[in-house]
C-alpha cells in the first residue's frame, strides 16, 4: 500500500510539473522563405474573401525590406522612421513614383502599410535551482508558425485587416529582417 501510494504521489507530481515543450537547436528560418511565405498567406486571406490576389513588386519589397532593416537596426517600431518619413515619403526617397485613380477625385501616390513584430520563440523556458538561473531555453517557432501569427496578427487588426482585404491594392511588397531573436516584417501595398 505504501509502495502504490508513492507512486500515486509521484505521478501526480509529474502531473502538475509537466515536461516542457521541445527546445532543442533554433530552427533555420530565411527572412526571403517569410516573404514569400506571408505574400502566399495573404493572398489566401484574399482569395477566401473574393478579392483578387497581390502581384509582388520587387519596389515595393525593397521599401519594405528597407523600413524593417531600419526598425531592426535602429530598435523602433512605427510606420514614421526616426527621420520623421511617414511611408509615403519614404517609398519617394527610394524611388516610388506610381500614382493611381481612386475615384474622380482621390488619387494614391504612396503605399499603404503593415508593420509586424514577431519572435524566433514562442517561450522562454527557465530552469532554476535553489533560487539561481541554471538553464534558459527556447521553445522555437517553425517557419509555418512564424507567418500564421504574422499573418493572423493583421487580420485580428481592423486596420491591418482593412488594408490586406482591400480591393483598391493589387501590388504587394513584404520585407522581413531578422535581428537576433526578433522579427521585423513590413508590408507595402498599392
Amino acid at each position: 500500500m505504501q509502495r502504490i501510494l508513492s507512486m500515486l504521489i509521484f505521478c501526480l507530481g509529474l502531473a502538475h510539473y509537466p515536461v516542457a515543450a521541445d527546445t532543442g537547436a533554433q530552427p533555420e528560418i530565411t527572412a526571403a522563405e517569410l516573404e514569400r511565405q506571408i505574400h502566399q498567406q495573404i493572398n489566401r486571406e484574399r482569395q477566401n474573401h473574393g478579392l483578387s490576389q497581390l502581384d509582388r513588386d520587387a519596389l515595393l519589397a525593397a521599401i519594405a525590406r528597407k523600413h524593417s532593416s531600419d526598425m531592426a537596426s535602429y530598435h523602433f517600431f512605427s510606420h514614421t522612421n526616426l527621420q520623421g518619413e511617414d511611408p509615403v515619403e519614404r517609398a519617394k526617397n527610394l524611388g516610388w513614383n506610381k500614382k493611381k485613380q481612386h475615384d474622380p477625385n482621390t488619387w494614391a501616390i504612396g503605399p499603404g502599410e503593415n508593420i509586424f513584430m514577431n519572435h524566433l520563440y514562442d517561450k522562454v523556458v527557465t530552469t532554476k535551482q535553489n533560487g539561481v538561473k541554471v538553464k534558459r531555453e527556447y521553445v522555437w517557432k517553425t517557419q509555418e508558425e512564424i507567418v500564421q501569427s504574422t499573418v493572423q496578427g493583421w487580420m485580428d487588426s481592423p486596420p491591418h485587416r482593412k488594408n490586406i482585404l482591400s480591393p483598391k491594392y493589387n501590388q504587394q511588397g513584404i520585407g522581413v529582417t531578422i535581428s537576433g531573436h526578433e522579427i521585423y516584417v513590413t508590408e507595402d501595398m498599392f
